[in-house]
């Protein structure tokens, strides 16, 4: 008897170890596939989706490149003085500038590989935190296999913008604080607090979708009432996670000081202004509009749902159903992840409807979901062959993941244009009709500094919905200093020009501009009369 136990004991060790060999190589494949796609085109300026955000990130780590020393006031000069008005706290910029310092690489190539870095990254939160919740190597794979061959992390997660810095500080905080409270680690939990603080200073959203994933996970780890000694693990796990909201309200309150100053920035990015609250949460008419429903579904088919939205719809339907009934243990870790994919634009209903990148922070969610589902399929299937099902099945996913990006997004970026096309195009012009110093005033463009970024300058972006744009055009003029006086205006929309022609003439007039403009390639451009 002792014998056979042995035998089955040695058998059951050899399919783990086969599947897990199996699914590191598979795995393996895939990242390097992954790298491979992720790195395509770097050399290409961020002219692709949501532009505006991308160069909004990159002038931050353009100036802080120059000035070694700036970071808790670090600028952004695209609503006029004061420069500074801090958002988020710039540590995904400074990491840019300084690597861009150091390496000498290009500033849009270091920003892009940063990014990809930090994704990369999240292998170790995610790896921790399934193996935490009792998932094995192979079933470990699994997860990550379907989440690097996603389009949507292929895509934004070589994107400049503080999405792969804010998911790995908040993946960090979930794995390390629920492993603390499972092991009553009081270092884990000092760790998770530490990545916690940073990343709700980094990106305070991302933040949120995380503290709720880690409570109701710590809280299915309680399983039945706990005991007194358990009550205060519970509680200062609980506190780990909840606490960076008070650095992050200082963080605020401190940006919030700055903003105020300008003119522009107070009516459109200050935290206590209703146009912030709305743009953030939306409204209840909003979450009550089938319409809003509908764009965020297409922004799940575009981005997450492959071969494409009926059938990736379908396939993880039926992998989650399949992978819940092999295995009702996992049932509540899956509806936990789901319950955090659901979070972002149930909450943040305006952001995650207007902005695709924002499903960056949320989709991880689902797709980890996905994964411990297919764990579970694994885990009742008899025999090494029939284990390997879930891993072809993975590995379908995957194929058709990277087949999504290559017809959906390389496109948008094999037809963006060279930096040489673009320092022609738009660079050089700027440059040589504004000083270097002075300032361009960009109406008609929301306050996109695309055109700012790549020519190396300062300008004021007059935000059209302003109450009283051209008063506060002039006040924002005002506060200028004599050396950085306005170089030129730049008009968008030729209608707006027709629509304030007496406006127009006024502030050219008052400004020394000419009322002859020149179509250019980013809006009408108006010199200076006394430049040639």
């Amino acid at each position: 008897m002792k014998i056979l136990k042995h035998s089955l004991a040695k058998h059951a060790k050899s399919r783990v170890d086969f599947s897990t060999i199996v699914g590191l190589l598979i795995l393996g494949v895939v990242l390097i596939s992954a790298l491979w796609a992720m790195t395509r085109e770097l050399e290409k300026p961020l002219l692709d989706l949501h532009a505006f955000r991308q160069t909004q990130t990159a002038i931050s780590a353009y100036y802080m490149a120059e000035d070694a020393g700036c970071f808790f006031d670090y600028i952004t000069p695209v609503l006029g003085k004061p420069w500074s008005i801090p958002m988020e706290l710039p540590f995904y910029q400074w990491i840019v500038a300084r690597w861009h310092n150091l390496s000498g690489i290009g500033l849009d190539q270091s920003g892009k590989a940063i990014s990809i870095a930090l994704w990369f990254a999240c292998i170790w939160p995610v790896w921790r935190l399934l193996g935490s919740l009792g998932q094995t190597i192979g079933q470990r794979c699994l997860a990550l296999l379907i989440l690097y061959s996603s389009p949507l992390y292929l895509y934004w997660g070589r994107s400049f913008t503080i999405e792969s810095t804010g998911l790995f500080l908040s993946l960090g905080m979930v794995a390390c604080v629920y492993n603390g409270y499972a092991k009553r680690s009081w270092h884990w939990l000092l760790a998770g607090l530490t990545f916690g603080v940073v990343a709700a200073l980094c990106k305070v959203t991302t933040w949120a979708i995380s503290v709720w994933v880690a409570e109701l996970l710590i809280l299915f780890l309680v399983g039945r009432l706990p005991k007194r000694s358990d009550l205060t693990w519970l509680g200062t796990a609980s506190v780990a996670l909840i606490l960076p909201i008070i650095p992050a309200k200082l963080w605020l309150a401190y940006g919030d000081t700055l903003k105020a100053q300008n003119i522009f920035a107070k009516e459109l990015i200050l935290s206590t202004s209703a146009n912030q609250r709305s743009w953030n949460f939306g409204t209840l008419k909003q979450k009550l509009d089938p319409a809003t429903w509908q764009r965020i579904g297409q922004h799940i088919a575009d981005q997450l749902l492959v071969p494409n939205a009926w059938a990736g719809g379908l396939i993880a339907g039926l992998i989650l159903i399949v992978g819940a009934a092999c295995a009702p243990r996992r049932i509540p870790v899956i509806a936990i992840f789901l319950a955090g994919f659901a979070a972002g634009p149930l909450v943040f209903t305006n952001l995650y409807f207007v902005h695709n990148y924002y499903w960056f922070a949320n989709s991880i969610w689902l797709l980890l979901a996905i994964g411990t589902a297919l764990g579970g399929i694994e885990e009742r299937l008899p025999g090494r062959w029939p284990q390997l099902a879930p891993h072809a099945v993975a590995l379908v996913i995957a194929g058709c993941g990277l087949f999504a990006w290559k017809t959906r997004f390389l496109p948008i970026l094999e037809k963006l244009p060279s930096m040489e096309q673009l320092a022609e195009a738009w660079t050089k012009p700027i440059q040589r009709i504004v000083p270097s110093g002075q300032t361009l005033v960009i109406i008609g463009q929301d306050w996109n500094p695309t055109a700012l970024y790549y020519a190396g300058r300062r300008g004021i972006m007059l935000p059209i919905k302003s109450a009283d744009p051209f008063n506060d055009l002039q006040k924002s003029v005002a506060l200028l200093e004599p050396v950085e006086a306005v170089g030129a205006v730049c008009i968008g929309q030729n209608l707006l020009i027709k629509e304030n022609e007496e406006g127009f003439n006024h502030l050219f007039n008052k400004w020394n501009v000419s009322p002859k403009g020149e179509q250019t390639p980013f809006g009408v451009l108006f010199n200076k009369k006394e430049n040639p």
